[in-house]
């Protein structure tokens, strides 16, 4: 599974996507993806610590993705 981290804004109930991004999303048209949203809290945001989070979000991600299907495959039952 491919991971994309970026910050975006949400205007109109739609979020955008960083355009030097868009290369790396290509043929996604109409597949399914799997989306976990941060909100931030006023003044709570700081920039290297999500940036660790994500580092070890996704390798422990990565390192557990049959587990973490399972567990999706169970809740759509």
């Amino acid at each position: 599974m491919k991971t994309l981290a970026f910050k975006s804004t949400v205007e109109n109930n739609k979020l955008t996507v960083p355009d030097e991004l868009f290369a790396e999303m290509k043929d996604l048209n109409h597949k399914e993806v799997r989306v976990i949203l941060m909100m931030e809290e006023a003044g709570e945001f700081d920039e290297q610590a999500f940036k660790e989070f994500a580092r070890l979000f996704f390798t422990k991600y990565a390192k557990n993705i049959e587990s973490f299907k399972k567990l999706i495959e169970q809740f759509k039952e």
